[in-house]
């Protein structure tokens, strides 16, 4: 029985026609992989290894990275600019997300204030203001 699977096993080309480490969309090392699938049974390719950004690549010896649009793969060290760049991000969506938490809580605050406010107003009338009055 055939498997539908795509994404079996992992490890290097061989042939030395493919030069270069593949990175997807994430910023992540993309590795090599043997399809499983009926369609295309031990063809190689490159995928995102946590496949969120979906990026996908046949590998071959007539495949350049040029050729299937990975441009990135020259340069050395997109690694670990990337991996930064990514560390940068995630810091910074923790802050905002912080910043959301802190907002809606202040904004809760002045709800709740508000409504006490009203409350006691509708309470005792204007009669708290006599203190207040003119001489």
């Amino acid at each position: 029985m055939a498997s539908s699977s795509r994404r079996s096993t992992s490890g290097t080309y061989g042939s030395g026609n493919i030069t270069g480490d593949r990175f997807c969309d994430c910023g992540l090392r993309a590795p090599l992989q043997v399809s499983n699938s009926v369609a295309n049974p031990g063809r190689k390719y490159y995928a995102c290894p946590s496949r969120r950004c979906g990026w996908f690549r046949w590998a071959g010896p007539n495949v350049k990275p040029s050729d299937s649009g990975d441009d990135r793969s020259s340069q050395p060290n997109f690694d670990f600019k990337s991996s930064e760049r990514v560390e940068r991000l995630n810091a910074e969506v923790m802050y905002l997300k912080f910043l959301m938490c802190v907002q809606l809580l202040v904004s809760l605050f002045c709800v709740v204030l508000i409504i006490v406010v009203l409350f006691l107003r509708k309470a005792f009338g204007c009669q708290m203001y006599k203190h207040f009055a003119y001489a």
